[in-house]
């Protein structure tokens, strides 16, 4: 009779363990254009996916301006600059290592995927934030330092190299305007 409880428990440790316990928050409002993104196009099509970063561009103007780089496997990177006027809190922390690959997967109905570019479990192992990943090809990325690939499509699991941890994954949302990831809720 004990080992009811034991399953159940189990069952819910894999529900929680879904999402990184990482902090990671980031909102883009597509209302004040920005649409031709990669970002845009990632979050409205399947199977499509971009690596985002920011930067600074100045922090003595006013709207606290930054530039948004997006790239996506086989395409130049894209940089625009952004301001952040009208959001309710003007805060970016884009995963570990300040970069965030999103896109949705067909295998998984169109789920909304973000992960951190921060390979896992180089981080685990040597619990610094400068091993990211990079596409090795539209649906995988992989971590020069490990050698591991992580498939994007199927929740960012090993698929290759030593197995391991998945990438890191975050909570998000996408309403149609607005595009927002807060992990921990």
């Amino acid at each position: 009779m004990l080992t009811l409880p034991i399953l159940l428990a189990a069952c819910t440790t894999d529900i929680v363990g879904e999402y990184s316990s990482h902090q990671a928050y980031y909102v883009m409002d597509f209302q004040y254009a920005h649409t031709t993104s990669y970002l845009y196009g990632a979050l409205k099509s399947v199977n499509s996916f971009c690596m985002i970063s920011v930067y600074s561009v100045s922090s003595n103007s006013s709207g606290s301006p930054y530039k948004l780089t997006a790239t996506m496997y086989g395409a130049t990177t894209q940089e625009e600059v952004v301001t952040e006027a009208g959001l309710t809190r003007p805060t970016r922390q884009l995963g570990l290592n300040n970069g965030l690959i999103v896109g949705r997967s067909s295998f998984q109905n169109g789920e909304l995927y973000v992960f951190d570019r921060q390979c896992p479990n180089c981080f685990n192992a040597y619990h610094y934030t400068n091993y990211a990943v990079n596409f090795k090809d539209a649906n995988n990325v992989e971590c020069a330092n490990c050698h591991r690939t992580y498939g994007l499509l199927n929740g960012g699991v090993v698929v290759a190299g030593d197995s391991g941890e998945k990438l890191f994954r975050y909570r998000a949302s996408y309403n149609g305007t607005y595009f927002k990831v807060t992990n921990p809720q």
